[in-house]
This record gives C-alpha cells, structure tokens and sequence, in this order.
C-alpha cells in the first residue's frame, strides 16, 4: 500500500516541467501524491494533458537521420540509432524502411544512388553522406584514372 504525502503544488509543478511529456501518474509515484491532484495542477497550470502511445514522428528524413547520429573527428559520422540484426544501420521515417548509408547519400547528393554504396574514407561504419559512392561514382573515377 502506498503512502500519501503532502506535496505542494509547487512541487508537482516542478515534476511536471523537470521533464519532457511525462504523465501524471508518473509525477504522482515518483512524489506519492495522488495522480488526480497532479493532474489538476497540470490543468490549473495551462499545461498539456500527457497523451499515452507513440510520439509524434520525426518532421523530415533530415532530422530522423541527424538525430541519431554523432560527429565524429575527422568529418566522420557515428551511427546511433536502430541497426538490422546484420549490424547494418537503419533509418525508420514515415512508411520508409532503408539503410543510414542510403540515406546519407540521399541527403548529400539529392539524387538515388545507383548500385550499391561504399565508403571512400575507408573507416568501417561511418555514415556521413560526402563520405558514400555509389557505382556511377565509382565508374567515374576509374575512368578519370585510365586517362
């Protein structure tokens, strides 16, 4: 059985705004009040009521893919985000399923990559989009070296 403490208003308030979309059952556990006292704070206080399930998704590709990657020295990009049993990195957005490497490419280049993509700077993993070649890419440069 839980244990109802006097909290004031102030401090729920507090909980409410120390963290992002939190619920109210979650300010009323963690300062063991009643979840309908947190929840007349958040109305009387003007704030949104916390909505349960799935967050709105990312705007754009862009920021789908930005947010789950970190710079790295040397212009390198490290993938943090959802990876395929493979260990390959995926970028989910919208209805689209496809590989950080591709979407990187796309972003960079504003054009479908033709084939399949490597890495010009070699360091295994990175997903910077100036660092991907795709075939036609590839093909040009061994043209541009039989000269």
């Amino acid at each position: 059985m839980s244990t109802i403490v006097e909290v004031s208003d102030e401090q729920i308030l507090r909980a409410l705004l120390d963290e992002e979309d939190v619920s109210n059952r979650a300010v009323a556990a963690r300062l063991g009040c009643k979840y309908r006292r947190v929840e007349e704070v958040r109305k009387r206080a003007g704030l949104p009521a916390f909505v349960r399930g799935r967050r709105a998704a990312y705007a754009s590709l862009q920021e789908a893919f930005s947010s789950q990657v970190e710079p790295v020295e040397g212009g390198h990009l490290r993938w943090k985000g959802p990876r395929e049993k493979s260990g390959t990195p995926v970028v989910r957005w919208r209805s689209l399923l496809d590989t950080a490497y591709r979407v990187a490419f796309r972003l960079h280049y504003k054009r479908e990559p033709v084939g399949n993509l490597t890495r010009s700077c070699g360091i295994p993993g990175c997903v910077a989009g100036e660092h991907q070649q795709d075939r036609t890419m590839r093909e040009a440069q061994t043209a541009g070296g039989d000269s």
